[in-house]
């Protein structure tokens, strides 16, 4: 599904596909309100989506992903920006300047989540393989990780206020 939005409101994608293969999301929406995505997939393989959003509110992708492979997310600038995904394999969110931008993981493999100048930026993984955050001048980074393989966080935070990682 393709969607290109000049200044919409309201602008929702639901996908629900078992078994899927290539299964896409495009949103291209300049400075959209209320933009979200729900993708309920089981055992889905290359299920990606791409919000190239810019200075979208309430941009939100929630992924029910039971065993999603390759399952992106990529914003610039949003507000209350969000990604959930359970049992995901190569799972990741990049966001730039985004505000209230968080990613929740539960058993993901090569979970990633790289922002850049976010305002409460925060990442909680349970059980993560290979689960990496990198922030540059974040404001209330967090990440919680328990029982994570290879958990690491790399704060280049450069001038980052309220940084923490707990992990257990």
């Amino acid at each position: 599904m393709t969607m290109t939005s000049h200044g919409g409101v309201d602008t929702s994608m639901t996908v629900t596909g078992h078994g899927g293969v290539d299964t896409s999301m495009t949103v291209t929406g300049h400075g959209g309100v209320d933009t979200s995505m729900t993708v309920t997939g089981h055992g889905g393989v290359d299920t990606s989506m791409t919000v190239t959003g810019h200075g979208g509110v309430d941009t939100s992708m929630t992924v029910t992903g039971h065993g999603g492979v390759n399952t992106s997310m990529t914003g610039h600038g949003g507000v209350n920006t969000s990604m959930t995904g359970h049992g995901g394999v190569n799972t990741s969110m990049t966001g730039h300047g985004g505000v209230n931008t968080s990613m929740t993981g539960h058993g993901g493999v090569n979970t990633l989540m790289t922002p850049h100048g976010g305002v409460n930026t925060s990442m909680t993984g349970h059980g993560g393989v290979n689960t990496s955050m990198t922030g540059h001048g974040g404001v209330n980074t967090s990440m919680t990780g328990h029982g994570g393989v290879n958990t690491s966080m790399t704060l280049t935070g450069h001038g980052g206020v309220n940084t923490s990682m707990p992990g257990h």
